[in-house]
């Protein structure tokens, strides 16, 4: 028998709760984040993002030059 494992996390970003499951497929499997967007979420925080953030930051629009 195999028990996943999950664990209660705090968003780095927006400090809302979440679970994460650190033994087996998570839901952030299942959004689709740019190589480039990950680098950023990598060398801003230290922890997993909750869904609404990894979301927002996955589908972003780009912002032009003036913004």
């Amino acid at each position: 028998m195999k028990f996943k494992l999950v664990e209660k996390e705090t968003c780095p970003r927006c400090g809302e709760k979440f679970e994460c499951s650190k033994s087996g497929k998570c839901w952030c499997y299942e959004v689709n984040v740019p190589i480039n967007v990950l680098d950023k979420i990598n060398s801003e925080y230290n922890s997993c993002l909750c869904p609404d953030c990894l979301k927002k930051l996955s589908f972003s629009p780009k912002r032009s030059a003036s913004d």
